[in-house]
């Protein structure tokens, strides 16, 4: 057995936040995942943000487990800012995430709670991950090959992932928490990146942690057009952030930030390869009607682009041929 598992009030509490929006068929396994842990001292923190598809009333049997807090939202707030009110509910000394549609392995905390414990002036802990399909099957594994120590950014990707990071409250104190800018899908690098110019990140080479290729997950999901400019804008400040230490955003420079918004969106060749892109996505979900409709719109902004054509032709063989 575990030393953990014999003496767990002697190791800090862990706070798992984990956010909810219709995963009611993922939701089961992402929060058996944690209740599972090797690791007692933890709390589990469930924020639901106006799930329709049954994912709330399942979680409502939840409401007097004792390691779990649950949240149920009167409206929809959106993922980052249901993030926000979740690690703010935290009493613990490290915060990490689980999303409602990923699992981590049943030794996760434990693992990262004993980097911290053996040299305390480490207060980021990650690790490596799988991608898993709907199915839960592995269908790659990325991670470092041997336990590693972040000291900066290098504007190469990060071996891990962001959700199970294990973050000491005090980092959170420091740099505050996630932007809503980049409509989810950049908030947590650009988050990192930051943290990561004060502190340094230890990533765990095993792959603790497991992330859903789900379609219908925010990154999959185009409910809003500025998930068509916001990974260029990520690149923009994080490329202002490499040369001087700061960037638009931080300064509050939204004049800045709009001026280049709106020049991207009035950039014909960036947004046919934009739309795409996108196009592309909803052919791998199998949404003829969204595919076609941004098949469309990136014929007509830029005609003769070849990429076009290619993806027309994977148009065809998903849903004609």
């Amino acid at each position: 057995m575990s030393k953990i598992k014999v003496a767990q009030s002697n190791y800090p509490l862990v706070s798992v936040v984990m956010c909810a929006y219709n995963t009611r068929s993922f939701i089961e396994n992402a929060v058996n995942s944690i209740l599972k842990q090797t690791y007692l001292n933890f709390e589990l923190i469930i924020s639901d943000d106006g799930s329709t598809d049954g994912t709330r009333e399942w979680l409502s049997t939840l409401k007097d487990h004792p390691k779990v807090r649950l949240f149920l939202q009167e409206r929809n707030m959106g993922y980052v800012a249901n993030k926000n009110f979740a690690i703010s509910q935290a009493k613990g000394e490290f915060i990490t995430q689980n999303d409602s549609d990923d699992v981590s392995c049943f030794s996760r905390l434990e693992k990262q709670v004993q980097v911290c414990l053996k040299n305390p002036k480490i207060k980021i802990v990650a690790s490596g991950y799988n991608k898993i399909d709907s199915r839960g099957n592995i269908f790659a594994t990325i991670a470092p090959s041997a336990d590693i120590l972040y000291k900066g950014y290098s504007g190469e990707p990060y071996e891990f992932w962001f959700p199970p990071l294990m973050v000491h409250k005090d980092v959170y104190k420091e740099k505050g928490l996630f932007t809503n800018y980049f409509s989810g899908m950049g908030d947590d690098l650009y988050w990192t990146v930051k943290a990561n110019e004060n502190f340094d990140i230890f990533c765990l080479r095993d792959a603790l942690y497991s992330y859903r290729d789900n379609p219908d997950s925010i990154t999959n999901v185009l409910d809003n057009t500025r998930k068509l400019i916001v990974i260029e804008m990520l690149n923009k400040v994080l490329k202002q952030r490499s040369l001087s230490g700061t960037d638009w955003l931080e300064q509050k420079n939204f004049t800045a930030l709009e001026a280049m918004e709106v020049s991207l969106l009035k950039n014909k060749r960036f947004m046919a390869d934009q739309y795409r892109v996108w196009a592309a996505k909803s052919i791998d979900k199998r949404d003829r009607k969204q595919a076609l409709s941004l098949l469309g719109k990136c014929f007509k902004l830029n005609p003769f682009y070849l990429k076009n054509f290619s993806t027309l032709g994977y148009f065809i063989r998903t849903f004609i041929v």
